[in-house]
């Protein structure tokens, strides 16, 4: 009796939710259509956040986070996985608020009917009609492209690009993202009412590598999470006295073998530091590996895997510099973080770098380790440049903020939908 009862409170919830929700779309009809009210509601795509938080995850959270404080009359609703297992995960903690709103119906343990067939029932189903009965006037796609499972609610939509790495450098994307991409992006940004480019050099490359017309890109730069403004923790880490930090996913497009070959010069050269490497191992990492394993320098390099935000802050703030050899950037969030706390930065002269780092940092051609090894050396032996670095990397660093980009992005939201700008101290119920 007991599984029966908690099986049918389970339903009886359901259903007072889908009965919520189809009357919260008619009060939001009868206040814009007969009160004039200028809300809009946005349907986002939350999906980055049940992965381990790297550039596209941190991008959303934090537009997601300042979105209400910018635009009062915005109503933001959730979605991933609507329904789940009771042996899966809950949802991580999100940017929620008065007007944001993520569905989640966890399967209750003792569940009477099978779990698998129900999650699958409930998914193809009843999920589909929340997304019909939430009204989204507008879906946003911060990581591309629409999912499919979400394409119902996503009829007129706004897509963030972040780069064309698959195109650029082919063979530095899995092969899965890679056909991925080829797969939907292409048509996506064609069925986007708008699209968010993170960089100029981003919006570049979807004019010239997708034929997107330039009227339809809006460059909304990304910022800096305030967090790293703040006091850090202590590392919990052990840490070299001096060393240089690089910090991001270790694969391909990071240029690790450009990256190890330059310090293993600079230790040649007479730089007296260490090398930190912050970030998971990616894919197509053997040659990465093994040129870690046989760099003569291989004494002074370490690798702390994948850091916690508040440790990493610490980390970060500790070294001598960041350097950051990337082939190609959608924007370099590391560049400006490291910037903001004054870290003098040495990062590639492509992409979106330059546009980034302005004359705040030093520049290198990422293909050529000799000219990586004498920027370290100069940064090293030159306090002057350190310090003029540092004040400019600070000044640099202030003009890129995330209150901003999320003002700027709902009103590309608005403009997409035909509705004017809000304010923050409108109010939408």
């Amino acid at each position: 009796m007991e599984r029966l009862a908690l099986t049918v409170r389970f339903f009886v919830n359901l259903l007072r939710d889908l009965a919520g929700t189809l009357a919260g779309r008619f009060r939001r009809w009868y206040r814009r259509t007969v009160a004039g009210e200028a809300c809009l509601t946005v349907g986002v795509d939350i999906f980055p956040f049940f992965e381990r938080m790297t550039g596209v995850g941190w991008y959303e959270w934090n537009v997601l986070s300042h979105l209400p404080r910018v635009d009062g009359a915005l109503r933001l609703n959730f979605y991933a996985h609507t329904f789940a297992a009771p042996d899966e995960p809950s949802p991580p903690p999100l940017p929620l608020g008065d007007n944001c709103r993520f569905r989640f119906h966890h399967i209750p343990p003792g569940f009477l009917l099978p779990i698998r067939p129900t999650i699958e029932f409930l998914r193809a189903v009843v999920e589909p009609m929340f997304l019909f009965l939430d009204g989204n006037d507008l879906f946003f796609a911060p990581n591309f492209f629409v999912p499919r499972r979400h394409l119902p609610a996503a009829a007129r939509h706004v897509a963030t690009v972040h780069d064309l790495a698959f195109l650029r450098f082919p063979d530095t994307v899995q092969r899965e993202t890679l056909d991925n991409l080829h797969h939907h992006l292409p048509r996506a940004v064609v069925a986007a009412a708008a699209i968010i480019a993170v960089s100029q050099a981003t919006a570049e490359d979807l004019a010239t590598l997708l034929g997107v017309s330039r009227r339809r890109i809006h460059v909304i730069h990304e910022g800096v999470d305030p967090s790293f403004l703040a006091a850090p923790h202590p590392p919990r880490t052990p840490l070299p006295e001096r060393y240089l930090l690089f910090v991001s996913t270790l694969e391909p497009r990071k240029n690790i073998l450009g990256l190890l070959e330059g310090f293993a010069r600079a230790v040649a050269g007479g730089y007296e530091g260490d090398l930190v490497l912050v970030g998971r191992w990616g894919w197509k990492t053997e040659a990465a590996r093994a040129a870690l394993a046989a760099s003569p320098a291989r004494h002074r390099i370490h690798h702390l895997d994948y850091l916690k935000r508040e440790e990493l802050n610490a980390v970060l703030r500790a070294a001598e510099a960041l350097v950051f050899p990337s082939l190609l950037e959608g924007f370099g969030l590391p560049v400006v973080e490291a910037m903001a706390v004054g870290v003098p930065v040495i990062t590639s002269n492509v992409s979106s770098l330059p546009e980034v780092g302005g004359d705040a940092v030093l520049y290198v051609d990422p293909r050529d380790p000799d000219d990586l090894a004498a920027a370290i050396l100069r940064l090293a032996g030159d306090r002057q440049l350190r310090e003029r670095l540092v004040a400019a990397a600070r000044s640099r660093a202030a003009q890129f903020r995330w209150e901003e980009a999320a003002r700027a992005t709902a009103a590309v939201f608005r403009r997409a939908v035909g509705l004017a700008e809000s304010g923050h101290d409108a109010y939408c119920v």
